[in-house]
């Protein structure tokens, strides 16, 4: 996830590409998750999680599906990409078992 931020608090700038994909995953407008306040706390949940290996792993799956996480076929991926929904629609990181995230 983008690690930049412009300053404290959800201003409009921090963490560009995870509000990006956030968005791409929720369907909401990226305003809509700005507004929420949580865009800092909900991506280090992510990177916490998942640590730094796994985020980008993910990632890379949905830059090789070019850009769209609806394409991502691998396991691993898509349940990252379910438990980043569930986060944002519920508040809290899913109680699932992630795949194997070391590879094919």
């Amino acid at each position: 996830m983008d690690s930049r931020h412009t300053g404290s608090g959800d201003t409009s700038g921090e963490y560009p590409g995870f509000v990006a994909l956030s968005a791409r995953l929720t369907g909401w407008d990226e305003r809509e998750l700005r507004a929420t306040g949580k865009v800092r706390l909900h991506h280090d949940t992510v990177v916490g999680r998942l640590g730094r290996a796994a985020v980008g792993r993910f990632l890379d799956d949905v830059a090789a599906a070019g850009g769209d996480p609806g394409g991502v076929t691998d396991e691993f991926s898509r349940a990252v990409a379910r438990a980043i929904t569930h986060l944002w629609r519920f508040g809290e990181w899913p109680d699932v078992i992630l795949p194997d995230s070391s590879g094919p």
